[in-house]
């Protein structure tokens, strides 16, 4: 009989190759090995878990998700627009106690966690009333011109890898990705290309915010 020992070398994956859950898996074109499988060199992206890498356009940059995203200073107005630079002034962090906002045309401070929060304006009237990738936030009063929620969209395992984010929801059935919670169905207070969504079906307690489109109900 063999000792423990004589079996104690580890099967690793050959160059080139990343192991996943499914065993391991040749990496391909503008792709390289990540923590866990091929993910998109820098530069590149892909738009879905399905889709091949490719170069990401003037402005943008790899982002959490592993799709390309507006690089720190540039925005979009809409889903698919390109990259602009963001107004100055325009989400900038401030403090509804201490920091005031330092640009008179983004002056509303909007507090997401205590007094801390991020600048921008009030009382717009609809989506050409908020640039730099903002919604108009109908669903409150006053109306405000609110950023997108951060963290939406970050591939996770479990909710630990969206703590500290505006989308603490790891939909591992589902989705494999962060998701905003606690949203109300009428209104809709998700945002833009977004959709509240109940999951109970599935054992999920809080509606959830996703893509529009991809809720099952």
């Amino acid at each position: 009989m063999r000792s423990v020992s004589e079996y104690s070398e580890v099967c690793v994956c050959a160059e080139g190759y990343a192991a996943t859950t499914a065993g391991c898996v040749r990496c391909g074109e503008n792709e390289e090995i990540g923590p866990s499988g091929c993910v998109c060199k820098a530069g590149y992206g892909r738009a879905d878990a399905a889709a091949s890498c490719t170069a990401c356009g003037e402005n943008e940059v790899t982002g959490a998700t592993g799709a390309c995203e507006c690089a720190t200073g540039f925005s979009r107005a809409s889903a698919g627009a390109p990259c602009t630079a963001t107004p100055a002034g325009l989400a900038a962090a401030c403090d509804t106690a201490t920091t005031p906002c330092p640009e008179a045309e983004y002056s509303y401070c909007h507090a997401t966690s205590g007094t801390s929060g991020y600048c921008t304006s009030q009382g717009c009237e609809g989506p050409a009333d908020c640039p730099g990738g903002t919604m108009c936030d109908l669903t409150v009063t006053p109306s405000y011109c609110r950023r997108p929620p951060i963290g939406a969209g970050k591939p996770c395992t479990g909710d630990a890898d969206c703590a500290g984010t505006e989308a603490t929801y790891c939909n591992i059935q589902l989705t494999q990705k962060c998701q905003v919670q606690g949203c109300t169905l009428s209104p809709n207070n998700c945002f833009t290309g977004t959709v509240c969504c109940d999951f109970t079906a599935y054992g999920v307690e809080q509606y959830q915010c996703v893509a529009e489109g991809s809720c099952p109900n």
